[in-house]
């Protein structure tokens, strides 16, 4: 099967944009416009972190290897999730979900080999009793 190219007149600096492939957005991504419980928002964080669990894994063994497109692109869907996952804690104000919450994104951290951001996590964390 042959595909023949032809030239329309006032069409040369357009290009096949539809065509070109883009970065997924996640789930977790889509912001929501309206202000949500806590309840949803430790939820949310909670899908994060186990759809995202493959990347996190992913960044701890892929970290000190050469570059590569796969190596960025895990890095990169680490980090977004990581900063969606850490605005949602901000927004909780029930002291239980948000340590719970904490938690499951230290442990995510944890995974990726993220110690920084983990102890910054750990400290956040307040005494029950």
């Amino acid at each position: 099967m042959k595909v023949l190219l032809f030239h329309v007149k006032g069409m040369e600096a357009k290009h096949m944009t539809w065509l070109k492939k883009s970065e997924p957005t996640e789930a977790w991504e889509i912001e929501d416009e309206e202000k949500i419980g806590d309840i949803e928002l430790a939820r949310q964080i909670r899908e994060i972190c186990n759809s995202v669990a493959d990347s996190a894994e992913a960044v701890s063994v892929l970290y000190y290897g050469p570059s590569t497109e796969t190596k960025k692109r895990e890095i990169d869907r680490y980090e977004r999730a990581k900063k969606r996952a850490e605005k949602n804690i901000e927004q909780i104000s029930d002291e239980l979900l948000r340590d719970t919450a904490i938690y499951q994104v230290l442990n995510f951290c944890v995974k990726a080999g993220d110690v920084e951001t983990a102890e910054r996590l750990f400290h956040q964390f307040k005494p029950q009793g």
